[in-house]
């Protein structure tokens, strides 16, 4: 692991993190800038680096860091919206991938919206349905509370985040391009970093629930 990628990876969890806090009750699911973050992540760091950034978001929410819209901890897993949170990860696999075409740079944020929602949407039916224990759950439910009033505002951030992502990318990836045996580290410095890493998140999470 070399020191730029912690550090963009660092950069990108932060960006999640605060683009998940600036967040609207408006139902079941809180209306956020969180598309829009995963977007820009997924077409900067590709899909194997966006992946660590997601699954790190992923497990400090549930060790009870309120790094989620609503907070955080083990049983946020029982929120209808954390489906959406599990379709960021795997919507790297696709807003992740090499390609320098316009056209299929824009359709891969497009694709990976609808990958977020479609594995969200799937979530909340059996959340509601089996944990909430609702009987009277419909598809045209399901997408009248988890799609329809969120789609317009996603389109249009994955949208501005292609075109970030697009002059952002090179320069991005050009950063820290430096000599390899000055950029290489070794394992007991990657350990140290990681201790840094964790010390951060401990007090972004003491700051977090002061906000």
């Amino acid at each position: 692991m070399k020191i730029k990628d912690l550090c963009q990876m660092t950069v990108c969890l932060s960006l999640l993190i605060v683009c998940s806090k600036l967040s609207i009750n408006i139902g079941i699911i809180a209306l956020t800038l969180q598309t829009f973050a995963v977007a820009i992540i997924s077409y900067l760091l590709k899909w194997k680096k966006s992946l660590i950034v997601f699954l790190a978001y992923i497990i400090m929410g549930l060790a009870g860091i309120p790094v989620f819209s609503n907070g955080g901890g083990i049983f946020y897993v029982f929120e209808p919206s954390f489906g959406y949170i599990i379709g960021f990860a795997l919507s790297c696999f696709i807003i992740g991938l090499n390609g320098k075409n316009k056209i299929f740079y824009y359709l891969r944020g497009i694709l990976g919206l609808l990958l977020i929602d479609i594995v969200g949407m799937i979530y909340m039916y059996f959340i509601l349905a089996f944990h909430v224990g609702k009987s009277d759950i419909t598809a045209i439910y399901i997408l009248q509370i988890g799609f329809i009033p969120f789609i317009l505002k996603d389109l249009i951030s994955v949208i501005i985040a292609s075109f970030i992502g697009l002059r952002l990318e090179p320069i991005f990836n050009e950063y820290g391009n430096y000599n390899k045996e000055v950029e290489s580290i070794n394992e007991k410095n990657v350990t140290t970093m990681w201790y840094s890493f964790f010390a951060i998140c401990l007090t972004c999470k003491e700051i977090l629930y002061l906000v």
